[in-house]
């Protein structure tokens, strides 16, 4: 019964420390982005209404732009098949796809695909889950 309390206890503190860091890098990256939070952005005039769709297919037709999410560490996985990925490595995948705000995980997805990394078969299903509970 101890043992059970015990990885209980180490569960409950490896999830506290991934909200942490996700609510940490949300908080870095709002301050960062975002001189005046009071004030959002206004989306451009000749804008449909339909402002991330426009703007995720903007950024999508134009190759060039690769933005980073504070996880230049994966670029040392370019070309590496999505199957043969080790567990150590597959956490370093799953710890930046947790740090993201729900609506950065499709553009994130994109910036790994242009730098020619594949994401881990098992953490597939587990983006898509993230990116539906939007």
């Amino acid at each position: 019964m101890g043992m059970i309390i015990g990885i209980g206890l180490i569960f409950l503190t490896l999830v506290g420390i991934v909200v942490l860091i996700r609510v940490n890098k949300s908080q870095k990256k709002a301050a960062g982005n975002n001189n005046n939070p009071e004030e959002p952005a206004a989306p451009p005039s000749d804008c449909c209404g339909a402002h991330e769709i426009c703007e995720f297919d903007q950024i999508k037709m134009n190759e060039s732009i690769v933005e980073y999410y504070d996880d230049e560490e994966l670029d040392e996985f370019k070309n590496i098949d999505e199957n043969a990925y080790t567990t150590t490595q597959i956490e370093q995948f799953r710890e930046v796809l947790y740090t993201l705000q729900t609506h950065e995980i499709r553009y994130w997805l994109l910036s790994i695909e242009r730098r020619k990394i594949q994401l881990p078969a098992i953490l597939k299903s587990e983006a898509r889950m993230l990116m539906a509970e939007a």
